[in-house]
């Protein structure tokens, strides 16, 4: 029977290892001065080389064609051969796992007192170290503190914490890194070379992307990827193969979460469900993907935090040119929090179509923390108001929080609904209060009308609650947003990151150009404010006309607790 790659090409010499130099380089620096440790723990991810380069250290010190250790060994006499081949006398490996109990040390123990039959020195290798008993570790640590002359011990473990702190104190620690995900692109290449086996850079990617660090893990996966195309190795065979979705499809579903295209995100996803994708799949790679995004935005498409091809690389980089570094943390927060529902979910179909639904959602949010700050400031630039002035209104309930934002939608209708407390009052200010937020007519500016009726279509009421009372100024590829008067109020809100990235990405849209935007308060020339007028007006109804509160109803919907003049 024909072996398998990972036996195959398994690493026979210190200069065949990859992604461990740092280890490599120490070991053969011990080898060439002379000063090998007695014990030694290897620890690190599972198939990434600890066991190999412990039989490679077996090699070194026992090559029968050099006069004693050496960190080159021949490969090729009859030591050498034999440790290749697992059938060494004088190289015991032991599964720790199976063999965990104190009677299997104690025999080890018995072994160890009589000098190797051929070799240098006797070489015991205790793989997952860690399941060893308590009682086990107790009786090997005092062989392992004073062993004869001709033995050396290796321990590897991928948990090295759980060792004892005694054991870990009398051996030389080696950490072993994960590999790379382009060493390990590199790595399969070199092995489709040398088979004679055409494969596509993506084909490889993925293998490479699913082996998660673990060269062993990867070249298992190419086996079993060779063996389901006979002998071919292509990117949509590897994907049915690991259950995966392409990465153009998932850069859809994101675009439909930028458009705010709630259906069309869930239409992606039942196609994905129906090609064979588990729910737990399709949110681990959206969150795979969120996460590339995010590394886009923050360090550069080129950036080697990026685990991608370069076909995914530039897909990636696309995608996340529509997305601010808040809405990504958002949406990582999100998903993350549904991947840990599906993992008890019993419903795991509906656990992730509401994941998906919240990410088209979060968009629509507001951080309160802005909301409130920049209403804050506008309130400290103009204390009195000719219509609210004197009056001031305490409000609660409604706000929710989801993903990192504050506020949810609200139809324009219930916006201004009557208030428990004083429905007369309320009532009477209602139709005042809705044509005071009505836009002006648009019919002289064509662009401002396609950018609104874009955002109607998109149902982002938020936005254009803050849009439409602006002055829209036009200069080439320039606009200006002009506030006056009550809207100068929705200034800070307009000069918000997110309201103005998605402004541009509307425009960019519906217009062809992402503008340039400046927004400006202009001052109302006129007579100074006279004096807070409280004859005959309601404290509540002057509160409710007051452009602060408004703006603040848009973002956080709630009701009016109480009301009370600022004088009192």
């Amino acid at each position: 029977m024909e072996k398998v790659l990972a036996r195959r090409y398994r690493p026979q010499t210190f200069d065949e290892v990859i992604g461990q130099e740092a280890v490599v380089r120490t070991l053969e620096n011990a080898l060439a001065a002379g000063r090998v440790g007695h014990g030694f723990i290897f620890s690190g991810h599972r198939g990434i080389g600890k066991t190999t380069v412990a039989r490679i250290l077996a090699k070194a010190m026992n090559c029968r064609r050099a006069p004693g250790p050496t960190p080159t060994p021949c490969g090729e006499c009859e030591s050498c051969r034999e440790i290749r081949e697992g059938n060494s006398v004088d190289v015991i490996e032991i599964d720790a796992a199976s063999n965990r109990g104190i009677d299997e040390i104690r025999a080890l123990r018995e072994s160890v007192r009589y000098r190797p039959a051929r070799d240098r020195y006797k070489f015991y290798i205790l793989d997952e170290a860690h399941q060893l008993t308590d009682d086990a570790f107790n009786a090997l640590l005092k062989t392992l503190e004073e062993p004869p002359e001709w033995a050396i011990f290796v321990l590897a473990t991928t948990e090295p914490e759980a060792l004892p702190a005694t054991i870990r104190s009398r051996c030389q620690h080696f950490a072993f890194r994960a590999v790379s995900y382009a060493r390990i692109v590199e790595r399969l290449r070199q092995i489709c070379q040398a088979e004679g086996i055409a494969a596509e850079d993506e084909a490889l990617g993925l293998i490479a992307a699913a082996g998660e660090g673990s060269l062993r893990d990867a070249l298992s996966l190419l086996d079993q990827a060779l063996a389901y195309g006979a002998g071919a190795l292509r990117a949509e065979m590897v994907r049915a193969l690991l259950g995966r979705v392409s990465s153009q499809a998932l850069g859809e579903m994101m675009a439909a979460v930028a458009d705010g295209n709630s259906r069309e995100v869930l239409e992606r996803a039942d196609a994905f469900l129906a090609a064979g994708a588990s729910p737990a799949q399709i949110c681990q790679q959206t969150v795979g993907m969120i996460r590339n995004m995010l590394m886009c935005r923050v360090a550069g498409a080129e950036s080697e935090l990026l685990a991608l091809s370069d076909t995914e690389r530039k897909a990636t980089a696309a995608a996340a040119e529509r997305f601010g570094e808040e809405d990504l943390t958002r949406f990582l927060q999100i998903l993350l929090r549904t991947a840990a529902d599906l993992r008890f979910a019993q419903e795991p179909r509906l656990h992730l179509e509401l994941g998906l639904v919240k990410l088209v959602q979060a968009r629509r949010l507001a951080s309160i923390e802005d909301v409130l700050a920049s209403l804050g400031a506008e309130q400290k630039k103009t204390p009195h108001d000719a219509t609210g002035s004197g009056a001031a209104a305490a409000a609660g309930g409604g706000g929710s929080r989801a993903g990192g934002g504050a506020g949810r939608e609200t139809p324009p209708s219930a916006r201004f609904a009557p208030e428990a407390d004083a429905p007369g009052e309320e009532n009477a200010a209602a139709p005042e209060r809705a044509a005071a937020t009505e836009p002006p007519a648009p019919a002289g500016d064509p662009a401002r009308a396609k950018v609104l009726a874009r955002l109607e279509e998109l149902k982002r009421t938020s936005l254009l609650s803050v849009l439409q009372p602006a002055v829209w100024t036009w200069a080439e590829r320039r606009l200006e947003l002009r506030f006056a008067g009550e809207a100068a109020a929705l200034a800070p809100l307009a000069k918000q990151d997110s309201i103005l990235r998605e402004l541009r990405e509307v425009c960019r849209v519906t217009l062809g150009f992402a503008p340039e935007i400046e927004v400006r308060v202009v001052e109302v020339p006129g007579p100074a404010a006279p004096a807070p007028a409280t004859d005959g007006t309601p404290a509540a109804e002057r509160a409710a006309r007051h452009p602060a509160l408004r703006a603040l109803r848009e973002h956080v919907p709630g009701h009016v607790l109480r009301t009370i003049e600022l004088s009192e």
